[in-house]
């Protein structure tokens, strides 16, 4: 910060240097006295051979002698002072001299020595050249800016190895450190954190199966004498299970991993699959209706794999909390495909919203058997194949999820024409 000001106060003290430079060598280089004085007496003897000169020639004499100097040359009535001597006549310098013997005086001028100084002129040359200064000190300024938001910018996309210049001598260079130090932080939180989801869902599974083989070996013996209990504790062990193989999931579906790999799409046909979906998913229900109207030619580029997990988490989600009928509507427009998923339930009130795609949260105090992850992966589904998870009020009178794919190529809008709702 001492860098920086030491700088503005030598760029300040150079523009006011610069004026006055500038003032002396243009605008004031007739305070030259050697110079005046030798003019002055010029002029006194041009007054004189004026003087000598018949009256009707002495304007034709004026002329030629204005030629010769290359300056004007000019009679008038005097005006009252003998001496000879400068004059500024509308910001231009004159010498003036008195015609011996004579009422009138000659006036030579406006003379090549430039404007004479003024004070107003002094002050619009300092603020243009200190505007100037400033102008140059705030471009610097802004580009440092423009960069560290850059940088901050990478970082919000989740690039934490993005990394901001260093320069002591700037007095930005605190931010930028501060910029980098966080990514530091952040950077190595989300590592620990990814290792640490990833090492205890790997290392708890291994003694789940052991327990799986022993309450297996312990339902043989006594599933006679306590049945409930029996296929209560074979339950618990089996969303246990399920519940670590959803936070395995959820960690390799991180969007802010940059040692994912690349993710491999292929062009789907989205009615084919979103129905054998829906037939999978409610196979273990005969009291679920799906009820699917599309428009024709859905296509999207995505991976075949995750588009399903998304389709089936989110018909799942309407089957814990909503009725018993679902509208699943496939929506084609310009560079989107839209899956409109909508149930018949409660719907999810709109503060609670954003609430519902975070891990383990239910809003429902209804018990379910999901692990409270299934939104939390459908939206990191959706961002890394750069769609979107939007909720909204079902016109059925439930929740609709709708998830937007991007199309594989440019379609026309939906032949219903309805358009995708951005609210979530």
């Amino acid at each position: 910060m001492i860098n920086f000001f030491a700088k503005l106060a030598i760029l300040i003290a150079t523009a006011v240097l610069m004026t006055l430079l500038i003032t002396r060598m243009l605008l004031d280089s007739s305070a030259d006295e050697t110079s005046l004085d030798l003019l002055r007496g010029h002029a006194e003897g041009y007054a004189q051979r004026i003087s000598e000169t018949p009256p009707a020639e002495r304007r034709d004499y004026a002329e030629e002698l204005s030629e010769k100097l290359g300056y004007g040359v000019s009679l008038e009535a005097s005006s009252g002072r003998a001496q000879t001597r400068t004059e500024s006549r509308s910001g231009r310098l004159f010498v003036v001299a008195r015609v011996p013997d004579n009422p009138g005086q000659v006036v030579f001028g406006p003379l090549p020595f430039g404007y004479a100084t003024r004070l107003p002129t002094v002050i619009g040359l300092a603020i243009v050249i200190s505007c100037l200064m400033a102008l140059f000190i705030s471009l610097a300024a802004f580009k440092r800016i423009r960069g560290l938001e850059e940088v901050a910018a990478r970082m919000h996309n989740g690039d934490f190895s993005a990394r901001a210049e260093r320069n002591e001598a700037d007095p930005l260079d605190g931010i930028g450190s501060s910029l980098n130090l966080l990514a530091d932080r952040v950077g190595q939180l989300l590592h620990d954190e990814r290792d640490l989801l990833r090492t205890v869902a790997h290392e708890v599974r291994t003694p789940i199966s052991r327990m799986h083989f022993r309450v297996e070996s312990i339902e043989r013996k006594v599933s006679d004498a306590l049945p409930k209990e029996t296929s209560g504790l074979v339950s618990d062990l089996e969303q246990v299970d399920k519940l670590f193989e959803e936070l395995l999931t959820y960690v390799g579906f991180d969007e802010f991993h940059q040692d994912r790999p690349e993710l491999k799409t292929t062009e789907i046909e989205v009615l084919d699959s979103v129905s054998r979906i829906a037939d999978e998913v409610t196979a273990v229900r005969e009291d679920i209706e799906v009820v699917i109207t599309s428009d024709k030619g859905a296509r999207v580029t995505a991976n075949q794999k995750l588009f399903d997990r998304a389709t089936s988490n989110v018909v799942l989600n309407a089957m814990a909390y909503g009725g018993n009928t679902i509208y699943i509507d496939i929506r084609v427009f310009e560079n989107e495909c839209v899956i409109d998923v909508q149930d018949t339930g409660d719907g999810i009130p709109e503060l609670d919203r954003p609430k519902v795609i975070k891990p383990f949260v239910r809003l429902s105090a209804k018990k379910t058997k999901g692990t409270g992850l299934g939104l939390a992966i459908v939206s990191r589904i959706m961002r890394l194949h750069g769609g979107k998870l939007h909720i909204v009020d079902s016109p059925k009178g439930g929740a609709s999820v709708q998830l937007t794919w991007k199309n594989v190529e440019p379609n026309k809008r939906s032949a219903r024409g309805l358009a995708p709702k951005r609210d979530s």
